[in-house]
This record gives structure tokens, C-alpha cells and sequence, in this order.
């Protein structure tokens, strides 16, 4: 069975694990209040009861409220879908000569500090140690494909502006 694991990474290495979210809205994390946390979801494979294997990883990045809240906002939501809603279409070109207005700029995305991964690793190693040997590779690719994807969007953008002109 597929569970997944939802971490908050402060930026001065602290993970804490939290609860799964309920209609958007994450449990109060007083500890981090007024930080910008990094929130990490492990998705993983149970065996007997127990966390198994790691098979992939998300990440996000938010600010926590004076109280430690985060609530979900719309425009959260529609930043996190901005690249598929943009960039899903199935041809460049048709899309350009429908809307006639080059592509938007993609949204960046979101990648762990160095510290951030090391602090998760070292979570990792600790509370979830039949994940140690696939973590650094799940994270990893991960990041690697993020990276690639927004290169990709990236050069879109470019030629649908050269081409809209």
C-alpha cells in the first residue's frame, strides 16, 4: 500500500513531521512560526505495517503565520498549476496562432538548499532508515527533472515570443 509522510524543513535545518493536510489547511507548527519552512512529502510503499520503500518525492515552500499556520490560498493554487495550465498543450504552434500572444514566463521550481537536503537526509537516516539507501537518489532525481522540465517550458516561452512576432 502507497502512504506518504508530510515534513516542514526550516531553513535552520529542524524537521518536523505534520499531520496530512485537510482541505488545504495544515495543522498549527508553533516551533516554526513566522519562518519559511520547506514542506516535503514522501511518497513510500509499506511492508508489514512499515515504511518500505521511498518512491518519490514534492516539494513546496510557504511562509508560516505568527501562530504557525499555513492556509492554502487560491493564488498558491494557481501558482502551483501556472506551468501545466500554460504549457500543456499538446502543440506550440497552434497554441500561438489561437491566442496570437506569446507563452508566459514558467514558474521556477521549487528546490531544496543544500542545507534543506542534508537536514532531510539526516531525518531520513534517523526516523525512516529503510529509506537511506533510495533517498538520495529519489531526491535527486527529482530535482534533476524539475530542473529539465523548466528548462524545457523555458525554451517554449522563448520561441513562442520569436515566433509571435
Amino acid at each position: 500500500m502507497i502512504q506518504s509522510r508530510y515534513l516542514f524543513v526550516s531553513r535552520a535545518g529542524k524537521v518536523i513531521k505534520i499531520a496530512r493536510p485537510k482541505d488545504h489547511k495544515h495543522k498549527s507548527v508553533p516551533q516554526l512560526a513566522g519562518e519559511e519552512v520547506l514542506e516535503v512529502i514522501l511518497y513510500y510503499r509499506n511492508k508489514d505495517r512499515k515504511p518500505h520503500k521511498l518512491l518519490m518525492v514534492e516539494f513546496d515552500r510557504f511562509h508560516l503565520d505568527s501562530d504557525g499556520n499555513y492556509k492554502q490560498t487560491e493564488e498558491d493554487r494557481k501558482r502551483a498549476i501556472h506551468n501545466f495550465l500554460s504549457f500543456g498543450m499538446a502543440d506550440l504552434h497552434e497554441g500561438i496562432e489561437v491566442e496570437d500572444k506569446p507563452l508566459p514566463i514558467p514558474v521556477a521550481p521549487i528546490i531544496p538548499t543544500t542545507a534543506e537536503k542534508k537536514s532531510l537526509y539526516d531525518y531520513i537516516n534517523e526516523k525512516l532508515p529503510s529509506f537511506s539507501d533510495d533517498a538520495p537518489y529519489v531526491v535527486e532525481s527529482k530535482i534533476k527533472a524539475a530542473k529539465e522540465k523548466y528548462e524545457e517550458f523555458k525554451s517554449m516561452a522563448k520561441k513562442s515570443n520569436k515566433l509571435s512576432k
